[in-house]
């Protein structure tokens, strides 16, 4: 294994303790929360993992925040929100960027900070150009990050930016017996890692060689798992150099598919089966087994 790929994975196993430290300190998340909760609209910005990190908190956000939400690359950030981006109509940014120095993303909060627009830093470092251009800061835990793919820190990033959705419901019309299932899931999520990384790595060593002849990949996932196959995506790519793309599984039906064939491989991040999304999954993997 390369250096990259010894600090790939050693990386990854620190996911539980990372997770574990990032969301530990819970007074900042309520303070950051009660501080924000009136907001009209929020706007989160990244690139890269950060993005889809955004992305993927999207859910809960609208959910339990119950605040009109998205999520934009800061590359757009000056074409899309700039316009519309007011103090006075009561909008929120949440930056995001492990580093803290994305050009884009440290622009993004800048912008907040010179029109007086409330905003919040999601990052390592604490002290960084986009902490200082920011009035909050919610720091990741997780300890430098050595591996040019992002790990730890994309997986602290949900974990933070989930936990603050969850407090914002606290001040919402979320309730308890919405909120506290949802706050025990999270607070589980180091131990469920913990438990089933020895029983992943076997199954990804066993399968891998099946395909070492892939040219391209299609990561499907519907709801959350979207955000979760758009990582997945750009880690096939960064990763393996595959050529990857994820999308929403039933859009895969719309064009995508004509594109599968026997040096293809097809990746469903399948859900619950209780989920509504399962049978819509499974009908479509069956569409493309019979190709």
């Amino acid at each position: 294994m390369t250096e990259i790929g010894r600090n790939t994975l050693n990386e990854i196993e620190e996911q539980p303790n990372v997770i574990a430290e990032t969301i530990k300190n819970t007074k900042i998340y309520q303070e950051i929360a009660e501080e924000v909760q009136n907001s009209e609209l929020i706007i989160l910005t990244g690139s890269g993992s950060s993005f889809n990190a955004g992305f993927a908190s999207l859910y809960l956000f609208n959910a339990l925040g119950q605040i009109p939400t998205w999520v934009v690359h800061s590359s757009e950030f000056p074409f899309l929100i700039k316009p519309i981006l007011k103090k006075e109509k009561r909008h929120l940014l949440i930056s995001i960027s492990q580093s803290g120095e994305s050009l884009g993303t440290v622009a993004a909060a800048e912008f907040a900070q010179a029109k007086g627009i409330p905003s919040i830093a999601v990052t390592v470092h604490p002290t960084s150009p986009l902490a200082q251009k920011s009035p909050m800061v919610l720091p990741l835990i997780t300890g430098e990050e050595r591996s040019v793919m992002a790990t730890k820190t994309y997986t602290a990033q949900i974990a933070a930016l989930n936990q603050l959705a969850i407090m914002i419901g606290q001040y919402t019309n979320a309730g308890n017996a919405v909120l506290n299932p949802i706050l025990k899931d999270l607070e589980a999520v180091p131990k469920i890692i913990r438990d089933n990384l020895s029983a992943i790595k076997a199954t990804v060593k066993k399968v891998s060689p099946f395909y070492k002849f892939v040219k391209q990949a299609f990561i499907l996932g519907s709801g959350p798992d979207y955000a979760t196959a758009m990582e997945a995506a750009l880690k096939l790519k960064e990763g393996a150099r595959i050529r990857a793309e994820a999308y929403s599984a039933p859009e895969f039906r719309h064009g995508p598919i004509a594109l599968a064939d026997e040096y293809t491989m097809i990746l469903a991040i399948i859900p619950p089966s209780t989920s509504n999304r399962l049978h819509s999954i499974t009908s479509l993997l069956e569409k493309v087994a019979e190709r």
